[in-house]
């Protein structure tokens, strides 16, 4: 395939970076849709986007789940990365580099923004039905508890089974303090629920897709 011909198809978009991002230290790193989907920057100024060949028919399979994750997880572990949700596709690198062109103050304050910070989820489940008659209240102790240690936190959308499903944008330095504090609550609610953290991961929650 050409180099002409690459820049007018859909390729699959899995973040932005700026554009002094160290992405060539990643080499071989496949993109969703199957081994051919080697991922690319498609660099437009200040910043970038890390992209592959858009697959034919995009599904959330497992495997096509994983490998999103993987490529994000390898951009964030070099410097701050704004992912994008898996099933971004742009129509063409044309379009693409016009949209970031347009965007490129608004990814540049949001790249500041995360620089030297991780996302934290945080899920509170409740143990048995009794528990959650104090659900509105632990979940609420939860929040205030945590948001001192951490730069913004969110409510995200229910989960089943679970009283509190929250995401928090934590500083890499105070990182240590936030995770154990989580096992401090934890230990506050006699049992009555269970507070798990999942990360650090890269600011899912904490941006906004391309074109927003």
């Amino acid at each position: 395939m050409t180099g002409d011909e690459e820049r007018h198809m859909a390729v699959y978009v899995f973040g932005v970076v700026a554009a002094e991002h160290p992405y060539r230290r990643l080499t071989d790193l496949v993109g969703v849709g199957g081994p051919d989907a080697l991922v690319r920057r498609v660099p437009a100024g200040a910043t970038a986007a890390v992209v592959a060949p858009a697959p034919t028919q995009l599904r959330a399979r497992r495997r096509d789940l994983l490998a999103h994750q993987l490529v994000l997880d390898c951009l964030w572990q070099l410097g701050p990365v704004l992912p994008m949700r898996f099933g971004v596709v742009a129509p063409d690198e044309e379009q693409l580099r016009a949209e970031l062109r347009r965007a490129a103050g608004r990814h540049l304050d949001a790249l500041a923004q995360v620089t030297g910070r991780a996302e934290v989820n945080v899920k509170v489940r409740a143990e048995d039905r009794m528990a959650r008659q104090h659900a509105a209240a632990d979940a609420r102790r939860v929040m205030d508890e945590l948001r001192p240690f951490a730069v913004r936190g969110a409510e995200g959308p229910p989960v089943e089974g679970c009283v509190l499903n929250a995401s928090f944008l934590v500083d890499e330095d105070r990182m240590e303090s936030f995770l154990d504090r989580v096992i401090e609550v934890d230990g506050t609610l006699d049992g009555r629920c269970r507070v798990r953290a999942f990360g650090p991961m890269p600011p899912y929650n904490f941006t906004e897709p391309i074109g927003a």
